[in-house]
Parts: structure tokens; sequence; C-alpha cells
């Protein structure tokens, strides 16, 4: 008897565990997958077919596929790492408690409604706080560009 293992994510912990399942459950899982796989398989086997045929003003090619480009671009890797830096700079010369919450809402993924309970203020206060050292944070980085 064959056994019929499939791949399922555990919403308790967010890992994915192998379970055993019934040979029915099993094809009804895969068969959306094999659905999916042969769609694309087919769509492009078409896209590419007529990519030729199809073509704009200045006769380019427009063929998704051939123009995507899967590896990450040299020149957007150099300026992403140095917005990294001018923000870590930025993010140095604002207070602590400002840092405290910034690093709450985007770093420790907090709502504003929870940073609220944690400093005992209204929500409204906290999305306050949040626009004006958004603002300080905008205008050091634009300051550091110049």
């Amino acid at each position: 008897m064959n056994k019929y293992i499939i791949s399922v994510r555990n919403t308790a912990n967010g890992k994915y565990e192998n379970v055993e399942v019934s040979e029915e459950v099993y094809t009804s899982y895969m068969r959306t997958g094999w659905n999916i796989k042969d769609n694309d398989e087919s769509f492009f086997k078409h896209q590419i077919q007529f990519s030729a045929l199809l073509g704009n003003i200045d006769d380019a090619v427009e063929n998704f596929k051939e123009l995507m480009n899967t590896k990450a671009d040299t020149e957007e890797i150099v300026e992403l790492n140095t917005d990294l830096q001018m923000l870590c700079k930025a993010m140095k010369k604002l207070s602590k408690d400002e840092l405290q919450l910034i690093s709450l809402i985007y770093f420790e993924n907090k709502t504003e409604r929870e940073c609220a309970e944690i400093y005992a203020i209204s929500q409204k206060n906290i999305n306050k706080k949040k626009k004006k050292i958004l603002c300080k944070l905008n205008k050091l980085i634009k300051n550091q560009k110049f």
C-alpha cells in the first residue's frame, strides 16, 4: 500500500510538516498544483509562439517571459545599500523615544494601537508622533544627499 504524504503548514508554529493522507485527499490536493503548472506551461508555450506577431509602434517584441529579469540588478543593490546606510545614519540622530517608537512599529511589527497601550496615550497621538518622526527622518536623509 502506498503512503500518500503532503506538506502542510502548521499555523501554530508556522513550519511545514509532512502529513499522511488518503489517496483521494492526495490526488485532490496535488491536482491544483498540477493544473497551475500545466496552465503556466501552456500559456508560455503559446505566448512564445505568437510573440513574434505582437509588436508595438517601434516593432519591439512584447513577450513578458523574455523580458523578465530574475537576477537582481547590481545597480539596484548598490542603490538599496546606499539608501539603507543613509537611513541608519538618520536614525542615529533620532531621540531615544523617537527611535523606540519607530522600532516598535517597523521592526517589531506593533500596531499603532498596541504602541498606544504601551505609552498609555491615544492611537491618534501615536499616529501624529509617527508622522512627525518620519518627516524628520525624511529631512535628515535629504540633507545627507546634498
